[in-house]
């Protein structure tokens, strides 16, 4: 068996277990949802500071399963760029031929060093089922006049939306805590925070050597605010938990406390 063979394998098993860490405990308990997210985040760790020696090759690119036929949505890209940022990669906007679909389409994509895309593309299409649901739901209520809004039901979902990525990236960073707040020892501390700056570099690289240049800064927008309140509520109702899905697979479910 090639060196190459083993350290496959060994990867294989490093994301089957923050896999399983993601997919966390049966109980909707807040604690046991944060220890877990916590157990993610250290194995991602352990596994980085036995492969500190990582080069360019090191970085990769996944790309999402869905897409739409038009530009992402604010929201869509917001949240891409929210988990990115958690799991220490970088999110892009690809647009690019569908030869199934027989039309160009555009999705997300993640950059970041191995394992991290991965993890970071497997939670963000499990939050990205979720959102969809919610304001598909939340702009049925505004079409329906369960919800007052000045603004059209699709365009107030959107604002809903927004306020929802908002939440949900405050509880993911909350529950998972960076290198510098770590309460491991300082050495430890600072292989941490050096993996972190060696992953950005080679990820900054990779993005030049492929004439990626710098993400433009979004304009504001007007927002309605019973749909940001909205969203904000629903946002903190979600809970990342939930069992092992029945079919070999694991799945990050996301359920809302009631």
């Amino acid at each position: 068996m090639s060196a190459q063979q083993i350290d496959e394998k060994k990867l294989e098993r490093a994301i089957r277990k923050i896999k399983h860490c993601l997919a966390l405990a049966q109980s909707a308990n807040e604690n046991e949802a944060a220890t877990a997210l916590r157990q993610a985040q250290a194995l991602m760790r352990e596994y980085r500071l036995t492969e500190m020696d990582v080069k360019l090759s090191d970085v990769g690119e996944v790309e999402s399963r869905f897409s739409r036929a038009e530009r992402l949505p604010a929201w869509e890209r917001n949240l891409s760029a929210a988990v990115a940022h958690v799991f220490g990669c970088t999110s892009l906007r690809k647009r690019q031929w569908d030869a199934a679909k027989n039309r160009i389409v555009a999705r997300a994509s993640f950059v970041g060093v191995t394992p991290a895309q991965h993890i970071a593309l497997y939670a963000f299409e499990a939050l990205l089922t979720k959102l969809k649901f919610a304001r598909k739901e939340y702009a049925a209520a505004v079409r329906a006049g369960v919800y007052r809004s000045s603004y059209s039901a699709e365009t107030a979902g959107d604002h809903f939306a927004l306020a929802w990525v908002n939440e949900v990236y405050g509880k993911l960073s909350a529950l998972v805590p960076k290198g510098e707040e770590d309460s491991q020892a300082s050495s430890d501390g600072r292989d941490i925070v050096a993996v972190e700056a060696q992953d950005k570099a080679l990820i900054d690289e990779y993005l030049a050597n492929n004439g990626v240049g710098k993400a433009r800064k979004a304009r504001d927008i007007d927002i309605d605010m019973n749909a940001q309140i909205a969203g904000m509520l629903a946002g903190r109702k979600v809970d990342l938990h939930a069992g092992i899905a029945r079919g070999g697979e694991d799945t990050l479910a996301l359920s809302v406390l009631v």
